[in-house]
């Protein structure tokens, strides 16, 4: 039954099943088997879009970059296809994940070190959970967490617990936040999203991520690091580069039970949008056991794994075209993010900014208690129902408070289709037209 729930619960988040318009409850009922975890954590997920008045819904809710994919990589995916007789050194990616690593956070995974891919880094993930379950663990996430995490967790009932965080924090995990939680549990596994966390867009530097490792520590606790959003940081100055390998060297733990497993997903790395291939790395054999004890992991293509071989030489060597590349969709990414915020601030909402990424968080600070009637909802506005009522006025389909577990903050995905970008700040000013009345005037425009 888990297998088979969690498999569903994939296929959900991966064909997007969330873009349909069915309602949550209407699904829900024709479902059998799941269990009572199950159901309420589908019912409240947002995988679903309640139905708009519009024609074509704006979906800022979607971990996914829609910007253009550039030349190279579209010529390795081309090249992957029309290839024949590919040998197996052609699709070892092992040792260019192995220097992604290294050179992008300073972790040596060696020889010793188990790596395995998936389709996506959220597969991966799911069997983590039932690692964690096995072991009779409790998973931590920091409050701000992507919510596709959270609620995978909760979907087989994994035992969770929300770390506190601030927003002028940036919603990262702060040490004194994290030795006090794990003071309450045992068998804890932490959860820490970075160097970009997703979905607030703040950065975790060497130094903050050195202190997190040496709480975990001290307290045994496991940790599970998640770089799949980090490789797109367009505003890094003053936030060091991470070197695991020494952070990792200079932590002293007595406890056997603290190890540090790292997730990735090279669409981000690679700007590759809707291919996506995702890897962990583990070097506690225990854990590597109890992870392939579990079934039915959907592993990349060889075509895929060709793919990203040629694109991971291209960013290991450091090629000056591709490198450009990045660099440009980096730029596209500050522009986008900059442009957002200012249409958010004009509008009545308090944004929290982001340094890389393709999202960040806002609150809705004056609609907030604000009455709203519109096709299909009518009620006072707070940080989770916003989400419906501005889906049903304007077709901007964003995620809400619940979604992202911090009380008031919505998520407003950015990396969109340059005409839908638009649209989407449209939807946005034509909602505070609806509920607050005049026009936004955004700081510093004339």
């Amino acid at each position: 039954m888990v297998v088979f729930s969690m498999s569903c619960w994939h296929f959900k988040l991966v064909t997007g099943i969330h873009n349909k318009r069915e309602p949550a409850e209407a699904i829900s009922k024709e479902m059998i088997g799941f269990s009572s975890s199950a159901m309420s954590t589908l019912e409240g997920a947002e995988l679903f879009v309640p139905g708009s008045k519009e024609s074509g819904v704006i979906h800022m809710d979607l971990d996914r970059s829609f910007l253009p994919v550039p030349s190279a990589v579209n010529a390795s995916i081309f090249e992957s296809f029309v290839r024949q007789n590919i040998t197996d050194s052609e699709t070892d990616v092992r040792s260019s994940i192995q220097q992604l690593v290294k050179d992008s956070y300073g972790f040596a995974a060696d020889s010793g070190s188990e790596i395995i891919y998936g389709n996506t880094c959220l597969a991966l993930f799911n069997k983590l959970v039932l690692c964690c379950m096995q072991e009779q663990g409790t998973l931590l996430f920091p409050l701000g967490t992507n919510g596709h995490y959270v609620n995978a967790a909760k979907f087989v009932n994994a035992t969770t617990l929300a770390i506190p965080t601030k927003a002028d924090s940036g919603f990262k995990i702060e040490p004194s936040a994290l030795a006090d939680t794990l003071k309450k549990v045992s068998q804890p596994w932490v959860y820490v999203s970075g160097p970009t966390v997703n979905p607030t867009g703040f950065l975790y530097s060497d130094d903050d991520i050195a202190q997190l490792l040496s709480v975990c520590a001290k307290y045994g606790a496991r940790v599970l690091i998640d770089t799949s959003s980090s490789g797109l940081e367009f505003q890094a100055t003053g936030c060091s580069q991470w070197n695991l390998e020494k952070c990792l060297s200079n932590v002293k733990s007595s406890k056997p039970s603290f190890s540090v497993v790292l997730l990735g997903e090279l669409s981000f790395e690679l700007t590759t949008a809707g291919l996506d291939f995702g890897f962990l790395i583990m070097s506690d054999s225990f854990l590597v056991d109890t992870f392939y004890s579990f079934p039915s992991l959907s592993r990349p293509h060889s075509t895929l794994k060709y793919t990203f071989r040629k694109l991971l030489g291209l960013k290991n060597q450091k090629d000056q075209h591709f490198s450009d590349l990045i660099v440009e969709q980096k730029e596209t990414l500050k522009n986008r993010a900059d442009h957002l915020i200012k249409t958010l601030e004009s509008c009545g909402w308090d944004a929290a900014g982001c340094h890389g990424g393709i999202s960040m968080l806002a609150k809705p600070t004056a609609y907030i208690g604000k009455s709203l009637k519109v096709d299909g909802f009518e009620g006072k506005l707070d940080g989770h129902n916003i989400r419906e009522a501005l889906l049903r006025s304007t077709g901007l389909c964003i995620s809400s408070s619940a979604w992202t577990g911090v009380p008031d903050y919505c998520r407003f995905s950015f990396a969109l289709e340059s005409s839908e970008f638009d649209r989407a700040m449209e939807c946005i000013a034509r909602f505070r037209e609806l509920v607050l009345g005049g026009s936004p005037q955004v700081n510093g425009s004339n």
